[in-house]
């Protein structure tokens, strides 16, 4: 008997050690919004199981005695966004322009049920014995809490971990804008913007499938109904009536025949409708390469928030980053791949679709979407009709990708030089390093494509039929002929 107590009393301390292994923590050093004021300092981690990307951390400082709830009271009385339900409490929610987490049991589930999300708590790893109000807190103290259903209890019931990783609340009062300007309206010296007719564009998203939001996030009720799916697809143009509303946080999901690859230069673009060179209403722009996974543009945005940009009102382009939707209608918003190269989750040379998210462009914490930065993005809200949102025209390529219409390229253009011509075996291209080159048979069909890592790119031709084809790399064209 002896044996086996010693057994499960090892047995036990190794699953708690297993246990912290796996408690995912923060330090203090790393908080940046901390409330409250003392000489006594404590973090708060909250999380949820809805959320599996990230936790939340908190800081709280007092004086004197104080208890887990008087922690989590103060900074929910702090940040508009976390909601505190009871004293217990039952339930605890953080709303914001990307998250929407809820933290509250089933009313039918029964305690032991995977269902059953009643916020618990832990301090520095030992599970809480009474409820928040009852457990004190000290200096230094690491607290957590989270939901019943995603937490991993010691098989003694002394220690609860929760796995999510950890980053620190932005206070959203605090983030302010940079000092960086960028490019400016379109025309302006320097724009960056690509004209819907540019001849560098090699072609156009060939699908798509719309989530749209509603008309006003804060007044949710009436769902965006301007346009269709097919208005997303193919080519854009200057007509500020063919496209597709998103809504306020609505989303679109684009998808190509070809992938799109990581080229010298812009890969892609993404084009609004927008009316005039300052009523900008932006959207995150993601990629990825299977559908599941994806990555999003650091993106940036300067507009002051002391004051709602309202519907019909202005934004500075020299202030927005990395967000479509900079430019007036016909004018797409480019985007470089290399920028995100280095993300193991999508393989840049091998996008399939493209995700674009309409920004909800509200200054009120609650309702709030922000830049990579953690700043308020301040655009047109409420704009409460049915064109709400993004209104998106379309997703053109840059490279990777092959004309809509042979017919449309100038092929006599000799500053792309490929010889011999005609060819037998093997053609050589002088070509750009990094740029796509592109072959096509005469019905526009790609039946060859590489990126070129020289400046003379010789191709096997051996397995064509004879007859005319097009090379192509970027923006020059060629005509070639196999015999």
């Amino acid at each position: 008997m002896k044996k086996i107590l010693l057994f499960l009393t090892i047995f036990c301390t190794l699953l708690s050690a297993v246990n912290a292994q796996n408690d995912a923590t923060i330090s203090a050093d790393e908080v940046t919004y901390w409330v409250g004021e003392g000489s006594n300092e404590v973090v708060v981690a909250i999380t949820w199981c809805s959320n599996t990307a990230a936790a939340f951390a908190w800081g709280y400082r007092f004086d004197g005695d104080a208890t887990v709830f008087d922690a989590l009271s103060a900074i929910a009385e702090a940040d508009s966004r976390l909601t505190v339900v009871g004293a217990a409490p039952t339930n605890i929610t953080y709303v914001d322009g990307e998250y929407d987490l809820t933290m509250c049991p089933n009313p039918d589930a029964e305690w032991g049920d995977d269902d059953y999300d009643v916020p618990m708590h832990s301090i520095n790893g030992m599970m809480g014995q009474s409820n928040m109000a009852g457990d004190a807190i000290h200096n230094n103290d690491f607290i957590k809490i989270g939901g019943y259903a995603c937490a991993e209890m010691s098989s003694d019931w002394t220690t609860i971990t929760w796995s999510t990783p950890i980053v620190p609340a932005v206070n959203p009062n605090e983030v302010g804008p940079s000092e960086d300007t960028f490019d400016g309206v379109v025309l302006s010296e320097g724009c960056q913007a690509i004209h819907y007719d540019d001849p560098a564009i090699l072609g156009w998203a060939t699908a798509c499938t719309i989530e749209r939001g509603p008309r006003n996030i804060a007044a949710p009720g009436g769902i965006v109904a301007f346009g269709s799916e097919d208005d997303a697809v193919g080519p854009a143009s200057a007509n500020t009536a063919a496209v597709v509303s998103l809504g306020d946080g609505g989303t679109a999901v684009l998808t190509f025949d070809i992938p799109i690859q990581n080229g010298d230069g812009y890969d892609f673009a993404v084009f609004e409708n927008a009316l005039n060179n300052t009523f900008l209403e932006l959207a995150f722009v993601e990629v990825s390469s299977d559908g599941v996974n994806y990555v999003r543009f650091p993106s940036i945005s300067n507009t002051p928030t002391d004051v709602q940009v309202l519907d019909g009102g202005s934004v500075d382009a020299t202030l927005i980053y990395n967000l479509a939707g900079k430019y007036a209608a016909g004018w797409g918003t480019p985007f470089d791949l290399e920028e995100i190269a280095d993300d193991p989750a999508i393989d840049v040379n091998n996008i399939t679709h493209v995700r674009v998210v309409d920004v909800v462009g509200s200054v009120n914490p609650r309702y709030a979407t922000r830049d990579s930065r953690g700043h308020i993005i301040n655009d047109p809200y409420p704009t409460d009709h049915n064109t709400s949102g993004f209104d998106l025209d379309g997703v053109c390529v840059l490279n990777g990708w092959r004309p809509n219409s042979v017919a449309d390229y100038e092929v006599s253009n000799t500053t792309f030089k490929i010889y011999p011509n005609p060819c037998q075996s093997a053609v050589n291209c002088e070509t750009e390093i990094g740029q796509p080159v592109v072959i096509y048979n005469a019905m526009g069909a790609v039946v060859y494509c590489v990126i070129a890592t020289e400046t003379l790119t010789v191709i096997s031709v051996n397995d064509l039929p004879a007859g005319m084809y097009i090379i192509q790399q970027g923006a020059k064209t060629a005509k070639m002929i196999k015999r």
